[in-house]
């Protein structure tokens, strides 16, 4: 039987990582049984710039996108085995970090004298409802429109269920996480993608929901952390209590402040960025610049880890907060910000006084739910979005 069968046992995806450092992309083959398979990867930075403007920044960010979907095309798939005999592409599935996407959890409650059939219609009326009622500090940015809505959890009757429709209850508890992007973002992205390649349909999501669903998946005995993304110009927050997605937050402190500070403080030209990380995670660095330039690393790390309570104590004024966090962020500054997480005291935001423990998601931990052909980079951005792609075709 051929790869792609009618019966498409195997499918043909697409997916992009966009954030505000890189966009990255990858073929993946989804298949009914066993893990995503990614057959090929491409990432492409975004400049470095001194300031991060609005505008500037789009347009950098498309035309990495630009970068990243021709070099899929002009040799991703004869590296992946296809020659000309270019692949079905059923979906190019694209996650947004901040700061194109911002996100949202609404709690939903339904209760009635009598059972009544839960329907799509019901939980879009009862969204409605919350919308109309929110508290102005869970607003999400002026204008924005909405992208993605998904139902994370729902309980009917005191139950969870993972499929509550066409079922009958008289009380119902829902969580739905909302997704915004502002106008004109997804036009642009969408139009940057389909001039080159043409898959079937599009899908947008923002990536803290997609890793939130395959953290879920993998760490089925931890229901309770927090999932910290450290990439390009923002960190971004999620917080899981009871294996729901209950709040999301960003700080304007990710990789590209931490070269900034490098810059400016140590003098270190971006081109040697690089050189320094390697050289300081190694700890193989000698003489006075590199001296000046650990000093800044470890204002850096303090004065993340600052904004990580900062940002964290805003949720401990409503829950406690779980110890556990899990870090996505570039190979070469994942250790810097692991390390800043361990120094910070998690008594203030739990229940007893302990320290955070954190633990980097790489391709290891991914390795049950997605595969890699080799001899490419095993991203773990791509590798997550690679795996949330394969399970939500199930």
């Amino acid at each position: 039987m051929g790869l792609f069968s009618r019966r498409r046992e195997s499918e043909c995806l697409l997916v992009f990582d966009v954030g505000s450092g890189s966009v990255g992309g990858a073929i993946v083959l989804a298949s009914a049984v066993g893990p995503a398979r990614v057959l090929y990867s491409f990432r492409s930075d975004i400049p470095f710039q001194e300031e991060a403007r609005g505008a500037q920044l789009l347009a950098l960010m498309l035309r990495a996108l630009s970068q990243v979907v021709s070099d899929i095309h002009r040799e991703g798939f004869d590296a992946s085995g296809f020659g000309s005999h270019r692949p079905r592409i059923t979906e190019a599935v694209v996650s947004l970090s901040a700061p194109w996407i911002a996100s949202r959890t609404s709690f939903l409650r339904l209760k009635n004298q009598a059972p009544a059939l839960i329907s799509p219609e019901i939980v879009a009326s009862l969204i409605e409802h919350a919308r109309s009622n929110r508290d102005a500090k869970k607003e999400v940015p002026t204008g924005a429109v909405p992208v993605e809505q998904k139902l994370v959890k729902s309980a009917l009757n005191g139950y969870e269920t993972a499929r509550p429709y066409g079922k009958e209850a008289r009380e119902a508890e829902f969580a739905v996480c909302e997704s915004f992007v502002l106008p004109g973002i997804v036009e642009k992205i969408t139009d940057t993608i389909t001039r080159v390649v043409h898959p079937h349909r599009m899908s947008i999501h923002s990536f803290s929901l997609a890793a939130f669903a395959v953290l879920r998946e993998l760490l089925p005995h931890e229901p309770h952390f927090v999932l910290v993304d450290v990439s390009g110009e923002q960190t971004e927050l999620s917080i899981v209590k009871n294996a729901t997605l209950v709040e999301s937050a960003t700080f304007p402190f990710g990789r590209q402040r931490l070269i900034r500070m490098l810059r400016r403080a140590a003098h270190i030209p971006v081109s040697s960025i690089e050189t320094f990380l390697k050289l300081y995670r190694e700890e193989k660095g000698t003489g006075r610049l590199f001296e000046r330039a650990k000093h800044t690393m470890e204002r850096a790390q303090e004065e993340w880890g600052v904004e990580l309570e900062r940002a964290l104590g805003a949720f401990s004024e409503e829950l406690f907060l779980p110890p556990l966090l899990y870090l996505m962020a570039d190979d070469d500054v994942a250790s810097v910000f692991a390390r800043a997480a361990l120094t910070r005291d998690a008594g203030r935001f739990t229940l007893s006084s302990v320290s955070f423990h954190a633990t980097v998601v790489d391709s290891d931990m991914l390795a049950p739910l997605v595969s890699w052909s080799p001899p490419h980079a095993r991203d773990p951005f791509l590798g997550m979005l690679a795996a949330f792609a394969g399970r939500i075709r199930r």
